[in-house]
């Protein structure tokens, strides 16, 4: 039997609460009939969005305080399967208010742990990776303040070593410490790429040839959102572009956690990459047209995958 468990990790766990205001400014009082609130952080939006698409989840994340115990009573009420580590500190809490432009302003917490809560976490990690139904581990978004620099090469190579496929999706410090541990993929947009590789990178070819070079050290796969323009993928044989269609964003908010979900849920489910891409992008295009991160309807997302174009820029 194919492994099909995919771990989505969120080391820095948030309550999100989505407010949609049409008039939103500074300075402005604005009356709305209500809010979503949904457990956050990039991990849990793969989560959710995997299981959309059909696929099997355990959430992993630090959870803390009243904050972290709503949290895990809302995955479980989600009917998600998880494991959280605990640490002694407070989940945070996220604000997003998209206007009627569809476009989000975030509000996002720090979070701060302990070295020894991130260790603890590790650890978990490791122990879940080592079931024989780990299809990837999916490492996603920032590390609360106080992890340690070298945090994501020491877990990286430990869950490598036990043979199991690691996707990073991250941007900063953690995304530039991440890569010469040589995940098996990471997923990441232009700007966070350009920025983890201190290079300019302008033009589509550039950020080819850029990722050409992490695949030639080792990194098995690349994905680039692009945005409307969809995502890139990069891999020793192919260079593949999915473009969706065009649509009028309500909130997109994550949509690349979307994107990430759908290239690793059906990679797991034994599609090609090419294959993979245009799922991935469908998703994170109909992502953008509900509120809440990754609540989009299936029968919504077959509708866009079947309008999302693939272009072969090379097959080697």
């Amino acid at each position: 039997m194919p492994r099909q468990t995919i771990i989505c990790v969120t080391p820095n766990v948030a309550l999100d609460r989505t407010m949609v205001v049409p008039d939103f400014a500074i300075g402005r009082i604005s009356r709305i009939r209500g809010a979503i609130a949904v457990p956050g952080g990039k991990g849990l939006n793969v989560l959710r969005a995997v299981e959309i698409l059909g696929g099997r989840t355990l959430a992993m994340g630090l959870l803390g305080g009243h904050t972290g115990r709503m949290v895990a009573a809302m995955v479980a009420e989600g009917g998600y399967s998880a494991q959280w580590t605990r640490f002694a500190g407070e989940t945070r809490t996220c604000t997003i208010i998209a206007n009627q432009e569809g476009v989000s302003t975030v509000i996002n917490e720090s979070g701060r742990i302990e070295p020894g809560d991130w260790q603890a976490l590790a650890d978990d990690i490791v122990a879940a990776a080592a079931n024989d139904d780990t299809a990837a581990v999916c490492l996603c978004g920032s590390l609360p303040d106080g992890a340690p620099d070298e945090a994501p090469v020491r877990l990286i190579s430990r869950i490598n070593a036990l043979g199991v496929p690691v996707w990073v999706d991250s941007s900063g410090l953690w995304l530039a410490n991440a890569i010469p541990a040589k995940p098996y993929a990471i997923k990441i947009n232009s700007e966070e790429f350009a920025a983890a590789l201190g290079e300019d990178l302008p033009a589509r070819r550039d950020i080819i040839n850029a990722a050409r070079k992490l695949v030639r050290g080792g990194i098995q796969l690349v994905i680039i959102s692009l945005g409307a323009a969809g995502a890139l993928l990069i891999t020793n044989e192919l260079v593949a572009q999915a473009v969706p269609p065009a649509i009028q964003p309500v909130d997109p908010i994550a949509s690349g956690d979307c994107l990430h979900a759908g290239v690793v849920a059906a990679l797991a489910a034994g599609a090609t990459p090419e294959q993979a891409l245009r799922q991935g992008v469908a998703a994170g295009t109909v992502n953008a047209l509900y509120a809440g991160g990754a609540q989009f309807p299936y029968n919504h997302y077959q509708q866009i995958l079947a309008q999302t174009r693939l272009n072969i820029l090379q097959n080697v």
